[in-house]
């Protein structure tokens, strides 16, 4: 089976499908019978990658594609983000050519990501989009619930999600300490529902600080947020219990995740966030926005705890952690880590995604 993957993957920054996209196209790659290469749809010299990669000089002005075989003529097309002009050139050339192609949105053609910007996404839609959500075979969802959300445009939806590196099993940590959570992530204020998170604190800073809690903010800047969450922290006073740092680095992640008890993801939407699969292959329990769309999977699991996406749901969420044994810490740790190793794994995710592909695929 020959999958290419177009996806606007730029290596130079850290972000979701900077690392999922990559992730899938390595291990499909890997699986007996199956050749699958990356389409980097924006411009960007590549590291080293275990799977062909192409660049955006491989498509012509018509959108047609100018690769080696077996890519020139690939079974199935998976197209990942939304909203790509390159990405609906790419896919009137495949229909022409009758080559089918998936569209796998990350999120981007829920309710609540279509409300967002609402203008802007009714004049893409109109422009180019809808004709490119007409002639595809079906939605790659990465959750159930992003399925549910996106249902309004009527495609049919295959569902299978990012996976996860497994680290070494380790806690370097001793949860018998103040406890310690933390946010990693893009800075995107209200996409990651950090101004939820930074009210919540400034409602429960008291306790917090009583306690000797503390919860640290990881991300890089998105179009000068993080000056805007320094001027939200300070005039909540959520100061003592809330840091705000730069992003963590790839080489550093064992470590971060090792030394945090919770991991916080309050987002308003999300396809699949890998920041939390992350964490939960650290063995670190979470807790989420139903938005998220993992929240429900982490509470049956025994990984985690599920708040509404408001500051007073955040922060009761926040104010029950202060009331958790370190025992109780700890049985979390290992039920995210057994939920990581269950599902999650990217051999697994490999395997699913191609056989739900078979269904699609010329």
């Amino acid at each position: 089976m020959i999958l290419l993957h177009a996806a606007p993957v730029d290596w130079r920054q850290l972000a979701g499908p900077n690392a999922s996209v990559p992730g899938l196209v390595a291990a499909q790659n890997a699986l007996r019978g199956v050749s699958a290469a990356l389409l980097a749809t924006v411009p960007g010299a590549p590291p080293p990658c275990p799977f062909p990669v192409f660049g955006v000089e491989s498509v012509r002005n018509s959108g047609r594609l100018d690769l080696p075989s077996p890519f020139d003529k690939p079974d199935l097309v998976i197209f990942h983000s939304t909203y790509i002009p390159l990405h609906a050139a790419i896919a009137r050339w495949l229909n022409s050519a009758s080559i089918p192609y998936l569209i796998c949105p990350r999120g981007g053609m829920t309710r609540y990501a279509q409300a967002s910007k609402r203008w802007k996404k009714a004049a893409g839609n109109a422009l180019f989009f809808n004709r490119m959500v007409r002639g595809a075979r079906a939605l790659h969802c990465l959750t159930s619930g992003e399925a549910e959300a996106s249902c309004d445009w009527r495609k049919p939806a295959l569902v299978v999600g990012n996976g996860v590196r497994l680290p070494p099993p380790a806690r370097l940590r001793a949860l018998n300490q103040p406890l310690r959570a933390a946010f990693m992530g893009r800075l995107h204020i209200d996409h990651k529902g950090l101004d939820l998170l930074i009210d919540a604190c400034g409602l429960i800073r008291n306790a917090w600080a009583s306690a000797g809690a503390s919860l640290v903010i990881h991300g890089p800047d998105c179009g000068g947020s993080a000056a805007e969450l320094r001027i939200r922290i300070a005039r909540k006073r959520a100061a003592n219990v809330v840091d705000l740092k730069g992003p963590v680095p790839d080489r550093d992640k064992d470590r971060f995740f090792n030394s945090i008890d919770v991991f916080l993801h309050p987002s308003r939407t999300e396809g699949h966030p890998i920041a939390v699969l992350e964490a939960l292959a650290h063995g670190v329990p979470c807790l989420l926005t139903p938005n998220t769309n993992m929240g429900q999977e982490v509470v049956a699991a025994g990984a985690g705890w599920l708040v509404e996406a408001t500051r007073q749901g955040v922060a009761q969420g926040l104010l029950k952690l202060l009331d958790l044994s370190a025992a109780e810490l700890e049985i979390a740790g290992r039920n995210a880590r057994y939920l990581a190793e269950d599902r999650y794994t990217w051999p697994m995710i490999a395997e699913r995604s191609v056989e739900a592909y078979r269904r699609f695929a010329a």
